[in-house]
Formats: structure tokens, C-alpha cells, sequence
């Protein structure tokens, strides 16, 4: 082995969006970091869909920007189409979801890479570990000193971040045809699996899939619904990049539609539906799918399934709706979302052409599946450092996510996590209160992930306390206290927040009299007749009114759109929140109990043996983590805080 004199503070494997973040997060704090892939020319690649956000995965973006994180930046450079999903639902639901032009969100992220200082970026393939024997709190453990890579070189680090994706012993599947790969292409990572499963590490396999690309010019737009970007400007990131940042170019002619909006180069997307020469197409060849011959033994995500997985389990669907997305402003691939497969690749092209407006289309590329090992996530702490290696983060799909956003938001902690670690302070988590990266975290650290985990709205209970909106009050002070966030983000949060306290002040102060003008807009709002004066505060209540609109009528000078929208909702939405607010004061109290790394689950008498084995083998961290595990009921809770209570008060003062 060829040893690396330089020992670097943390080494990523993997330049995926989950790499891409954990390398940046740790070089930004201060940390040597070394990002090594596989092919420098796929830096932060998209070899699915090319989109960022939507809901619960907007949410994240929009988190990960606050703490310090790159993805919305990197979108808001390079998106061909952005809107706000959601607008008729209430304001926990409401989330950005833009299209990325799909060679460009690629560059624009390998330069950002290329131009951080304290970050290497280097091409290699990494086939295992460098470890060393420990005994931690009395068990064997082991310690991660850096990588070996496929040439036979030793790097070596003080902590390593993997964050493989798909590409641990991949395998695609289309039709009878099965090969390995990391993705479309692209060869698969060998090695490391194996070294991992040697340290005792459990590896599972998962499946995902992605859909076939056709060719724009074969495609009758006329026979499609346009769905058309954002009128008035819309940004991932609370400081939106500059003019010259921006990485836009003409869309091709063959996109009807593109380029509408004056205030940012836009392009459109499109909708078909499926009909039933589509549906018999697929159940006529369902003997030749890989899902159901049994070539593919793995589970997919059941948020995302296969268009021949939709066809049978929704057998009484006359039809599904498809997307047809342009992968970039001046690419003819478009991506058909919605028809996930791994149908042969005579049956996709039959398939596609049963839609009118496809029915001369040419694939350029067929869709797959993928198979790939994972490590099933209780074998992470809340910090995603492993639990049994210490210094060895995991990150992404490895810990059995599915997703663009989820791998990005991972990779930013693990990143955070790791350059603390160097600096040998207290790892950074989340609550589930704090952020939707803190229920993902929670969520793969207490439940048993058989499935490709995806985020959703519906996963936090505290959504209205988690809106996108709020994302930079909520965390940019975090990002700033580890090192990550920018003094001047901070500074701006700071004079957010004061804007909106005078606002609010004001709100509380002022009277407005019912003046014609202010009557008469008062009426086109809420016909309730305004007929005397009436404090500011309880006029903001109604529905549709707007703070600003006030303060103009009564001749007071308006406040920053983004400072009124959150005083508006905090108005509006006060009873709620507060409700929100005490349901986590409770919680808290069971969160702030801590249980002991090295506590002795099999010796408590008094839980059930299911409830006794799910505690030992996950190791929850708190009361709270341990009430959240499926198995453990609140009788189980409360044997639990009973012994913890005793060994708290004979442990010595």
C-alpha cells in the first residue's frame, strides 16, 4: 500500500449531494476535508429526477440552507423552473419545487467544490477502511483512521464520512437483462461492503428505479397540459445568489412555452395520462418484470412505485397522471415522471407510445431499477456517527433513504458532526421541534428502516412550528455558533427578528379608524362591516388581510415582504402555534431524560421481552427516542423511567 503523508481532519467518500454538503460543511468549519468519487465528471449528479423540493423535501432544502448548506444556492443557480406547491393548504404544507437544468445544478456544485478553501477534491475509488481495536464503555469497538482506495493508497483522517448512494455492490435490472452498476454507466463500488460487514457492520439491500428519457422532437406538445413556472421571483436560499451567479441559457425552440416570465428564464413542464392501451401493454408483460418474476427480491420505496407496480395494486385506475420534465434548456432529453420501471425495453417504448402525445416518441434511454446493500440505520447515532466506529459517519442512502434532499440534509450533519468531532466537541443534533432534518434523524435512528425512507409533511407532528418560511429563524443561529453559518446570515436573522418585534409593537399600539378608503378594502376582504375603530392586531386576524396593507392605509411606512409574511402568520395562526409550543414543552421533558450509553436494557425486570430486545438493539438516547420505538408501549416507558430514576440517584455524586 502507497501510504498519504498528509492526514486530513475528514475524508468523504462519495461526491453525491450528500457528499457534496458533508465535505463543504466540514471545510467551512475550519477542517481539512478531502472529497474523493469515483468520477470527477459526476459530481453532484441527478441520475433521477432532476428536481429539488416539493413538500417535507422544500423544507429541507430550505433548512439546509439556513444551517450554512449549498443545495438551495446550487438550485437557485441553475433551476429551469420553480414554483410554490400547495398555496390553496395552510402554511406548514406550502413548498418550493424547482427543476434544475441537470448538467448545469452538476457544474455549478464541482465549482463551488473546486473553489472552497481547506477542500480537496479528488477522483478515486475507495474499497475499505483503516481500523483500529477500542473498548468503549466496556465492548470491543473499533476506530476509523482513514481509506484505502482501489490503487492501493492509504489516506489517512481523523473521522470519514461515507455517502455511496446507490453504489455499494449496485445492480441494475431492465427486463431479463441484469448488470452491476453504481447507476446507468457507471461501474458500482466493490470492497467496501464487504470491509464493513468484516467490522461487524448488518448490510441489507434496497431497490429504487428510475424512469425512461425521450426525445423532445418526437413529442406532440400540442397534446399536453403546459404547467408553467412561477410568475414573480421565488429563491431556495434565504440570500439569494447574485445576477452573476446565475447559470442560464436559452431554452431550445422545441419547448413550447419556455421563457414567459420576465423575471427569470424559465421553462415549462407537461402532463399526459396513462389510458388503457398503456395499463395493457404493461399487464400483458408482467411475466417479464423483474418486481414480479423475482429477479428483484429487495423493497422499493413505497412513496415512489413503479409504473407496473401502479398498475396492479390500483387495478381500478382508469388511468395516471405523467410529467413530462426537460432535463435542461438546451438538452431534447425529457424526463417522464411517474414511469418508474424495469419493464423491458420493447414493453417501455410500446408503453410510452399508447399516449397520444408520445405516440411517435424515441427513447433516449430506458428506465431501471437498481439494487444496492445499505446499512440498516440503528446502527447510527443521532449524530449519524456509527455506532460501533468511532470517527465513521454514514450519510444518505446508506442509511436506507431515498431522495435528493434527505441524502443532501445528512450529509451537511455527518460534515457538522465530523469537524466537531475533530475539535472534540459535543455533536450537533436536532429535535424533532427544531427541524424536518431533526424528525428524518430521529425517524432513522428509532424505527427499523425495511423500506426506502422518504420524508413527509405528515411525519412531524410540529409542522406548523417547522414551515419553510421560518427556516432561517429557526437554525441560521445554529449554523453560526458551530462555524458554519456566516456572521452576515446571523446578522440578518438578527434584524429580522427585530423588524418583526417592532411590527408586532405597532400591531398592538395603533387603532385604525374605518376610514372610506380603508372600508373599502376592508370590505373587498371581509364583508363584516368595519364601522369603528378597531385595534390593528385584531383587523390582521381576518382572512386575506395583509400587514402591509394596513400600514399603508394608516400612512405607516410598510416592512420587508418577508418580515410581514412572518408576522401575519404568527397573527394569524397564534392559537395554533401556541398549542404546537406546549405539546413540545411536554415532550421536552422526556427528551431532556438521557439514558446512559453503556444502560443495561436486559436487566430491567418488569418490561416485555419484545420491548427489552427493541431497547437493546436500537439504544435509544433519551426517554423521548425510546417511547417513539414501534414495540416499546407506554406501560414500557414508565417501568423504563422508573429504573432510570434509581440508577440516577445510586450513581455516585
Amino acid at each position: 500500500m502507497m501510504p498519504d503523508d498528509q492526514i486530513y481532519d475528514v475524508v468523504v467518500v462519495g461526491a453525491g449531494h450528500s457528499g457534496c454538503e458533508a465535505a463543504l460543511a466540514a471545510a467551512r468549519m475550519g477542517s481539512s476535508t478531502l472529497l474523493l468519487t469515483m468520477n470527477l465528471d459526476s459530481v453532484a449528479g441527478m441520475p433521477c429526477n432532476p428536481s429539488v423540493g416539493g413538500p417535507a423535501k422544500g423544507h429541507l432544502v430550505r433548512e439546509i440552507d439556513a444551517l450554512g448548506g449549498e443545495m438551495g444556492r446550487n438550485t437557485d443557480r441553475t433551476f429551469i423552473q420553480i414554483r410554490k406547491l400547495n398555496t390553496g393548504k395552510g402554511p406548514a404544507v406550502q413548498a418550493l419545487r424547482a427543476q434544475s437544468d441537470k448538467q448545469l445544478y452538476g457544474i455549478a456544485m464541482k465549482k463551488v467544490l473546486e473553489r472552497q478553501e481547506g477542500l480537496d477534491l479528488k477522483q478515486a475509488a475507495v474499497t475499505g477502511l483503516l481500523w483500529s481495536p477500542i473498548v468503549r464503555n466496556g465492548e470491543a469497538q473499533w476506530r476509523v483512521d482513514g481509506v484505502v482506495t482501489q490503487l492501493g493508497r492509504v489516506i489517512r483522517s481523523r473521522s470519514v464520512v461515507i455517502t455511496t448512494g446507490t453504489f455499494l455492490n449496485g445492480r441494475i435490472f431492465v427486463g431479463d437483462a441484469t448488470y452491476e452498476a453504481g447507476r446507468a454507466g457507471e461501474f458500482p463500488s466493490k470492497g467496501l461492503s464487504e470491509d464493513l460487514a468484516k467490522h461487524g457492520f448488518t448490510l441489507g439491500r434496497l431497490k429504487t428505479g428510475t424512469p425512461p428519457r425521450i426525445d423532445a422532437r418526437t413529442i406532440d406538445f400540442s397534446k399536453t397540459e403546459i404547467q408553467p413556472g412561477w410568475d414573480s421571483p421565488l429563491a431556495f436560499s434565504f440570500d439569494p445568489v447574485g445576477a452573476d451567479e446565475l447559470m442560464t441559457l436559452d431554452p431550445d425552440p422545441v419547448y413550447p412555452g419556455a421563457a414567459l416570465d420576465g423575471w427569470r428564464v424559465q421553462m415549462p413542464c407537461y402532463s399526459v395520462y396513462t389510458n388503457e392501451r398503456t395499463h395493457g401493454a404493461i399487464r400483458s408483460n408482467l411475466d417479464r418484470a423483474p418486481m414480479f418474476t423475482g429477479a428483484i427480491k429487495s423493497t422499493g420505496p413505497r412513496y415512489c412505485p413503479s409504473i407496473e407496480d401502479k398498475i396492479v395494486r390500483f387495478a381500478d385506475k382508469d388511468s395516471h397522471q405523467l410529467f413530462l420534465e426537460p432535463e435542461g434548456f438546451q438538452t431534447f432529453e425529457v424526463y417522464v415522471q411517474g414511469a418508474n420501471t424495469s419493464l423491458p425495453e420493447d414493453v417501455q417504448l410500446a408503453m410510452l407510445r399508447s399516449i397520444p402525445a408520445m405516440a411517435n416518441c424515441e427513447m433516449t434511454r430506458p428506465g431501471y431499477a437498481i439494487e444496492y446493500d445499505y446499512v440498516p440505520s440503528q446502527q447510527i447515532e443521532p449524530s449519524l456517527q456509527a455506532r460501533r466506529a468511532r470517527g465513521l459517519y454514514l450519510a444518505g442512502q446508506i442509511n436506507g433513504t431515498t431522495g435528493y434532499e434527505e441524502a443532501a440534509a445528512q450529509g451537511l450533519m455527518a460534515g457538522i458532526n465530523a469537524a466537531l468531532g475533530c475539535r472534540g466537541e459535543e455533536p450537533l443534533t436536532l429535535s424533532r421541534s427544531e427541524a424536518y432534518i431533526g424528525v428524518m434523524i430521529d425517524d432513522l435512528t428509532t424505527k427499523e428502516i425495511d423500506e426506502p425512507y422518504r420524508l413527509h409533511t405528515s411525519r412531524a407532528e410540529y409542522r406548523l412550528l417547522l414551515r419553510q418560511d421560518n427556516a432561517d429563524l429557526r437554525l441560521t443561529p445554529l449554523g453560526g455558533q458551530v462555524g458554519l453559518a456566516s456572521a452576515g446570515r446571523v446578522d440578518a436573522v438578527r434584524r429580522k427578528r427585530a423588524a418583526m418585534g417592532r411590527a408586532l409593537e405597532w400591531l398592538d399600539s395603533a387603532r385604525v379608524r374605518p376610514s372610506d378608503d380603508l372600508k373599502a378594502e376592508l370590505n373587498a376582504i371581509d364583508s363584516r362591516p368595519t364601522t369603528q375603530t378597531a385595534p390593528a392586531r385584531d383587523l390582521l386576524k381576518r382572512p386575506g388581510m395583509k400587514l402591509n396593507v394596513l400600514r399603508r392605509l394608516t400612512g405607516v411606512k410598510p416592512v420587508e415582504p418577508e418580515v410581514a409574511e412572518q408576522v401575519e402568520l404568527q397573527i394569524k395562526y397564534r392559537s395554533y402555534i401556541d398549542q404546537q409550543n406546549q405539546m413540545v414543552e411536554r415532550a421536552r421533558k422526556m427528551e431532556g431524560a438521557s439514558i446512559p450509553d453503556d444502560f443495561d436494557f436486559s436487566r430491567i425486570t418488569g418490561l416485555r421481552t419484545e420491548a427489552r430486545h427493541k431497547l437493546q438493539r436500537m439504544r435509544p438516547a433519551t426517554l423521548g427516542q425510546a417511547s417513539r420505538l414501534n414495540g416499546v408501549t407506554p406501560a414500557d416507558v414508565s417501568v423504563l423511567m422508573v429504573h432510570l430514576k434509581r440508577a440516577r440517584e445510586a450513581a455516585p455524586a
